[in-house]
């Protein structure tokens, strides 16, 4: 019986120092361990919710981009059909005032056409009348007057 209560008092002894290295161990190395593992995982987490955050600002600088490209090349498009539209105006305008000088000419080379063609016949119908009258005489023998 002394036998089984020395058993008894060294199972006793040896949960008391398991107790009480449990609780020594406890302190300075699980808590702390478990404390960096804790630790280790928020930050995990922060840089999981920090990458995720800078894909997002990523996909919005993206996006961003993307807008401004395509509205740069709208006003490129733009600006470009309202050159060209300018340079038909222009074309039609120098067109309508190019017809309208070359009517203008025209009309004062017809009416010079028409004051020569007049002059013309005035001189023509004065020799006629000097070569009627020098044959007249010729014909008569006489001056006519």
């Amino acid at each position: 019986m002394e036998n089984a209560i020395q058993n008894a008092i060294q199972v006793l002894i040896q949960i008391v120092v398991l107790l009480l290295l449990w609780a020594i161990l406890n302190k300075i190395l699980f808590k702390p361990f478990l404390r960096l593992v804790e630790e280790r995982e928020k930050r995990t987490e922060g840089l999981k919710a920090a990458a995720t955050a800078l894909t997002a600002e990523a996909e919005r600088l993206r996006a961003d981009y993307e807008s401004a490209i395509r509205q740069a090349n709208d006003e490129g498009a733009a600006a470009k059909e309202a050159l060209l539209e300018e340079a038909r105006r222009t074309r039609e305008q120098l067109l309508t005032e190019s017809r309208a000088q070359s009517a203008e000419r025209l009309a004062a080379v017809r009416d010079e056409i028409k004051k020569e063609m007049e002059q013309g016949r005035a001189q023509a119908l004065q020799e006629a009348e000097t070569i009627a009258r020098q044959m007249a005489e010729k014909v008569l023998g006489r001056k006519v007057g």
